[in-house]
């Protein structure tokens, strides 16, 4: 290029041409991207300027999505408050309905009139047994309806109460309860020389409601007539904690000896229900004698039934419906037979039927009443002399007539072990073994309806105040929150948190004994309520400053974004028109050019 010659008119338009091509650069970036100011080169001032402001704006807009999860563990919490009062509020309600129907002590009794005179007054409601009481010779106590019989453990106190009866010849039963009656925490000793059929130590034919707890029934018969006897007779009843019938009697092991006279009972014609953990031991000495005959039996939670009959043709249940629920267990040790024409029901996987008998199971035609069924729920099991068996499916077995055995495996069931089963632990010593399970569910189940719901209602709660956490962040539980409100850090909101746990608000297990102990329970939870309601207020308090500076940090940002914009942003029809007037600019220069070449070319015409 620099040995051709331009003249001036040329250069000039060339130079032209260049400079407009660079406004054409620019002004093409600023209709780009919508800034006048790009870079450092376009404007330092402006361009730092603005930078230093969209770079808080960024930090503070990061600081709202903190501020944000804030609210959100505020409204974890809040939400938990609120259903956790209506919880406490059912509660309270369990705890209200407890003292509406509270038993009143009728009387706190220690001799044997008392004992007679608080029973004849007709009052319901409870008898307390202060001490031990030797009644008179052939003594019935007859409760009237809602009338109750306890020992002063009951109450919470300690030391014993017993009632002593003397039999001597007497037909009718010892303590007749009556509907709604409880007997508790009391030991009964039964001292007989004459029984008759139809008669029993607690006798509750035709009642409902009847509720025996923590009680021991000891009696010693020397009879020499015939009849069915049963420490426990009939009637609708509910067993809770322990119940221990124990025959004192002489036992007859000698099977070539028989002794028709001696056939007592330990439950007889009764509906029997062990609720939650509660233990029913029963040990018959007597002859022909038999732990449970012609009764309805439910076992119910891990509720334990232990029978032992050490007597001649002992049975430990003849002729009865026995259901196994949950993780109930049934251990049978007997010189005889275990069960006799009996239905047992295994509803639950975790059943478990332990015998160690002569036979584990018989059917006779000698009794019509019953057959022997089976009725299996696949994984119970049911362990004798000839090993574990298990329903590996639900299994239903009708055992023949004249079965008497201890081999299953030919009714639907698995032989999965040939280990004959282990009860040294429970009927070698049987006495100590009774002392030591009645020590272990006294505590457990002296609970009623009520106090179970209650403590169920306040598990529940304790299980929704678990679940109200967010990100690692309980603020029921004595979690705290920290919320950060500027970039650099320094202005720090604190959120604290309370643990309302029932522990911490000292809501404890229900054992009521007085009507004192439900209003207490009652005051505490009114307590227990005002402290939520207050933690809500507070934290709703808290949820309004958070929220608060959530828009102002919000409208913030908002003003150093345009305060960026303003430094930078291009007003675009300006740069638009602009950019016109370039291209037209453009055209002219051309054009100019092209006029100033002109000259050049008309040299060209000499040629």
């Amino acid at each position: 290029m620099s040995n051709i010659t331009l003249n001036a008119s040329m250069r000039s338009n060339l130079l032209s041409l260049k400079n407009i091509a660079t406004q054409m650069d620019k002004t093409q970036l600023i209709l780009a991207t919508g800034k006048k100011v790009n870079s450092a080169i376009d404007n330092a001032s402006s361009y730092y300027q603005a930078r230093s402001l969209s770079n808080r704006a960024a930090d503070l807009t990061a600081l709202l999505d903190s501020m944000g999860q804030g609210i959100q563990t505020i409204e974890a919490a809040t939400t938990g408050i609120e259903h956790a009062i209506i919880m406490l509020e059912q509660a309270q309600a369990v705890a209200n309905s407890a003292l509406e129907k509270g038993e009143e002590i009728i009387a706190r009794v220690a001799t044997k009139d008392e004992l007679l005179a608080a029973i004849q007054s007709g009052k319901s409601g409870l008898i307390v047994i202060d001490g031990d009481i030797i009644l008179s010779e052939n003594q019935t106590l007859e409760l009237k309806d809602g009338q109750s019989l306890v020992g002063k453990k009951y109450l919470g106190e300690t030391g014993s109460s017993s009632l002593e009866f003397n039999i001597t010849n007497f037909e009718n039963p010892t303590i007749m309860v009556g509907n709604n009656s409880m007997i508790a925490d009391l030991d009964i000793n039964y001292i007989a020389s004459d029984k008759k059929a139809g008669s029993g130590i607690i006798y509750a034919d035709g009642k409902t409601g009847v509720v025996i707890q923590n009680t021991n029934i000891d009696f010693n018969i020397n009879s020499t007539l015939d009849g069915y006897f049963g420490a426990i007779y009939g009637g609708e009843i509910e067993v809770r904690g322990y119940l221990n019938i124990i025959d004192n009697g002489a036992t007859y092991p000698d099977y070539s000896v028989n002794h028709d006279n001696r056939v007592n009972n330990g439950i007889i014609k009764s509906t029997l229900a062990l609720k939650d953990n509660a233990v029913l031991n029963i040990n018959m000495n007597g002859c022909q004698s038999q732990g449970v005959r012609n009764a309805n039996i439910v076992l119910e939670g891990n509720s334990i039934l232990n029978i032992k009959t050490n007597g001649y043709q002992g049975i430990n249940i003849i002729n009865s419906d026995i259901t196994m629920k949950d993780e109930s267990i049934i251990n049978s040790n007997s010189l005889s037979i275990g069960m006799l024409n009996t239905t047992l029901n295994m509803e639950n996987a975790k059943t478990r039927v332990n015998m160690k008998v002569k036979n584990a199971f018989g059917c006779s035609s000698a009794w019509s009443e019953h057959q022997m069924l089976l009725n299996m729920t696949s994984g119970a099991q049911i362990t004798t002399n000839s090993g574990v068996y298990e329903a590996k499916d639900n299994v239903y077995a009708v055992l023949p007539d004249n079965f008497w055995g201890n081999d299953l495996s030919s009714f639907g069931v698995t032989q999965t072990s040939t280990t004959a089963p282990d009860l040294s632990s429970i009927f070698d010593d049987f006495a100590q073994y009774i002392t030591e399970s009645s020590n272990k569910v006294e505590n457990l189940a002296s609970q009623t309806s009520e106090e179970k719901q209650f403590d169920q209602i306040i598990k529940e709660y304790d299980k929704l105040l678990s679940d109200c956490g967010y990100q690692g962040i309980n603020l029921l539980k004595g979690g705290n929150l920290k919320v950060v409100f500027d970039e650099n850090r320094t202005h720090v909101f604190n959120v604290l948190g309370q643990d309302i746990t029932s522990k911490a608000l000292n809501i404890t297990e229900a054992l009521w004994q007085t009507q004192g102990d439900i209003e207490d329970v009652i005051n505490q939870l009114n307590t227990s309520i005002t402290t939520l309601r207050s933690l809500a207020e507070n934290l709703g308090n808290q949820y309004s400053v958070i929220t608060t500076r959530i828009n102002f940090t919000e409208g913030l940002t908002d003003i150093l974004e345009t305060g960026a914009d303003n430094l930078t942003l291009a007003d675009m029809n300006e740069a638009s028109a602009q950019y016109l007037s370039l291209q037209t600019r453009q055209q002219l220069a051309i054009n100019s050019l092209s006029l100033a070449s002109q000259s050049a070319q008309s040299i060209l015409r000499l040629f």
